[in-house]
């Protein structure tokens, strides 16, 4: 160990100052890019990186993660050693061409390695290219005795320049992962906004259809109209809520309880609330219960509470033995009569709700014999 270490400090001492200056001025290009990589932003330089593979016809280089070999195991290692045993045999085969090149067989090495592999084989093959040519191919041969400065100038010289390749090749092979990711993240999102998009189309069809119905008596149709409108621009701001990276955050109950609370707003109203088993719930279906709740709490304020005919709502969500999700709806209020519950079928808030009920898959059963009762019984992961 005493050894070792008088040996660097022997070939520390033995740098020339041209080889001083040069590592200086590397040391500082290094800072310099950092710095700059620092003060630009992230997906600037994903951008940039994905049209310059583009642009140089390189597909290859997305498909890369995909490889056996990036996966954990024996396998990066063992490509790595043979990307190293590749250049040191090429070397060998052409040492008298290459006596001035040293190390030209070893760059393509640490490079291939760190893209292929990753960063620490990378650095692997590195630190066993320049111990071996530091062995083989530098006077004395067969020694790691370091003549002159020049010899130490080139060794520490390949370590820097090397480290820096396995730096780029590591930060572009980064790169092109976070695109890819982020390209794919991009599709899911852009395939679930179709699909609301068109979600949401159908519920103002659903709405003009409703006030087509009472077109025949002005002030009935006007009265439907404002409420459509009231019921789309109430949907539109649920959505805004509900389409917030952390609206699901702490899950469905809590935002339930919030959208309830928001609903009812003064009203003397005590809400219920009781999830179960639905940690396997999607986004859309998150959203088509939470949609239908507000709608059902939305009609039970108007008809119900503000008349002070109830007091109570509750709202259960539970699996049954059959792993279908059962969501319950009800209040204390008079309830509705067979004729009335098949009238109020055709009204505008039972619309709405039949949409959401079919948009999770499921459809929307009323009773009306002892307060309103809402029920859809469906299945997790089928949100229409």
């Amino acid at each position: 160990m005493i050894y070792l270490f008088l040996r660097l400090h022997h070939i520390g001492c033995a740098l020339s100052k041209r080889a001083r200056n040069r590592i200086g001025y590397l040391l500082d290009l290094g800072r310099s890019v950092a710095e700059k990589l620092e003060r630009t932003e992230a997906a600037t330089v994903y951008r940039q990186l994905v049209q310059l593979l583009n642009r140089l016809r390189m597909p290859w280089v997305h498909k890369l993660n995909e490889l056996p070999i990036r996966r954990p195991g024996p396998w990066p290692w063992l490509v790595a050693l043979s990307l190293y045993g590749a250049a040191l045999a090429v070397r060998l085969m052409f040492a008298p061409l290459l006596e001035g090149m040293k190390f030209l067989t070893f760059y393509p090495a640490v490079a291939a390695a760190t893209l292929l592999c990753g960063w620490p084989q990378g650095l692997v093959v590195l630190v066993l290219s320049t111990v071996t040519a530091w062995y083989l191919f530098f006077t004395p041969f067969r020694s790691f005795d370091v003549p002159d400065a020049s010899t130490a100038g080139a060794l520490v010289g390949f370590l820097i320049v090397g480290g820096f390749n396995v730096l780029i090749v590591a930060a572009l092979r980064e790169a092109v992962r976070r695109a890819d990711t982020a390209m794919a993240a991009q599709e899911t999102l852009f395939r679930e906004l179709q699909h609301r998009v068109a979600n949401n189309l159908q519920l103002v069809v659903a709405l003009l259809r409703n006030a087509q119905r009472n077109l025949r008596n002005p002030v009935a149709a006007a009265e439907t109209l404002s409420e459509a409108e009231e019921r789309i621009m109430a949907m539109s701001q649920l959505h805004r809520r509900l389409h917030d990276g952390t609206a699901y955050g702490s899950g469905l109950e809590p935002l339930l309880k919030e959208v309830l609370a928001n609903a009812f707003g003064n009203l003397p109203v005590s809400v219920r609330v009781q999830v179960n088993g639905a940690s396997d719930l999607s986004i859309d279906q998150m959203t088509a219960i939470t949609l239908l709740t507000n709608e059902a709490a939305l009609n039970a304020a108007k008809h119900v509470f503000s008349k002070g005919l109830g007091t109570r709502f509750d709202v259960s969500l539970s699996k049954d033995t059959a792993g279908r999700l059962n969501l319950l709806i009800n209040d204390d209020g008079p309830g509705m009569a067979p004729q009335a519950v098949d009238a109020n079928v055709k009204s505008l808030g039972m619309g709405l709700m039949e949409a959401f009920a079919t948009q999770l898959g499921g459809s929307l059963k009323i009773a009306g014999s002892e307060g309103t009762s809402l029920s859809v019984a469906f299945e997790t992961g089928r949100a229409a």
